[in-house]
């Protein structure tokens, strides 16, 4: 394991981003910023401002209520720069429209795209939940030894977990072989390089950037590792019912979990304890899939985007990029200083 993943960064950030459909966001503390390279080859720019809902509402902001809430609208905001990035790469600009956008538009109105993209979200989330929480579930049950007594109940919560973390490696083992997935999770290794320059105080060049690891102790996809670890634990001591009973269980544990996920979350990520280390391995083994190392012009993109974020956006970060303000999306994720 690269030692540099536990090296104390010079300059201590909660910079974070997310890797898009040929491009790369950052966020700050009060904007975010896409990036992408277009079939041009111009690297496209454009700035919003961006406060997280937790930080805008005391409420939402609680410990272990942040990590819920931060949860939910990181799927939101991600969709909606995933189909941004989509839309800027030019990658749908010789397909017409099918018969089906245009009834919707007729239906919808002038919010089509609105609703498109929460309906996104609804079952991103059910698709989700039912692979990664419910499937499991449902396997573990017909295993046949005695469910009823404590030890039984839990030692299928923890078949049940076993499972469900051998479908997930296996999920995004497999899209991993897709040619464009494998292209967004170079993206990926792109915005962990550069995070790691900036926070080493490096002038961001595509030279400085390179010479870093891809995996990032704050990366999404640890969280959710630490998410599926802490169900387990979980679900092991919430008895084991009917498979209707099992279920509601376990949608209703949900936001407790990512609660006490996502302050496990953020202490590790202070934490230079062996004993992090050790609990964080299995997340940044994980990372060897979801970031893959990007060639230069990613690397370029990934740059763009975070200069973007530290400079006003006005201001172009290069010659070949395109800076736009554009005062929308009012809401920012905390879940994750970097996306998986």
């Amino acid at each position: 394991m690269n030692k540099e993943i536990w090296m104390k960064p010079k300059l201590s950030s909660n910079i974070g981003g997310e890797a898009l459909i040929e491009g790369v966001m950052m966020r700050g503390q009060d904007r975010m910023a896409i990036s992408i390279r277009k079939a041009s080859g111009e690297i496209y720019t454009e700035t919003k401002p961006y406060v997280a809902i937790s930080k805008r509402h005391k409420f939402l902001g609680l410990p272990f209520i942040r990590g819920a809430v931060s949860m939910l609208e990181s799927m939101i905001v991600g969709v909606k720069v995933l189909m941004d990035s989509a839309e800027h790469v030019d990658l749908y600009e010789d397909e017409k429209e099918s018969k089906f956008d245009l009834w919707m538009q007729k239906k919808l109105g002038p919010n089509y795209f609105t609703y498109m993209l929460y309906g996104s979200v609804v079952i991103a989330l059910v698709f989700g939940i039912g692979l990664f929480m419910l499937l499991p579930n449902l396997i573990a049950d017909f295993f046949s030894f005695n469910k009823k007594t404590a030890s039984g109940a839990f030692y299928a919560n923890i078949i049940e977990g076993a499972i469900r973390v051998v479908l997930f490696v296996g999920y995004v083992f497999l899209v991993s072989k897709n040619k464009e997935i494998k292209r967004v999770f170079q993206y990926h290794g792109a915005e962990h390089k550069t995070l790691y320059a900036y926070e080493n105080m490096e002038e961001l060049t595509v030279e400085n950037v390179r010479k870093h690891t891809t995996l990032h102790p704050r990366c999404g996809t640890t969280f959710i590792f630490i998410v599926i670890l802490i169900s387990i634990i979980v679900f092991a001591f919430a008895g084991w019912h009917s498979k209707i009973v099992n279920m509601l269980i376990r949608l209703a544990l949900l936001p407790v979990i990512a609660g006490v996920s996502y302050e496990l979350f953020k202490l590790a990520a202070k934490s230079n304890s062996k004993i992090v280390r050790i609990a964080s391995m299995p997340g940044l083994m994980l990372q060897k899939i979801t970031t893959q190392e990007p060639d230069d012009s990613m690397l370029e993109v990934a740059i763009a985007s975070l200069k973007a974020v530290l400079a006003p956006a006005s201001i172009p970060v290069s010659e070949n990029e395109k800076a736009v303000e554009e005062p929308k999306l009012q809401v920012q994720s905390e879940v994750s200083g970097t996306s998986a």
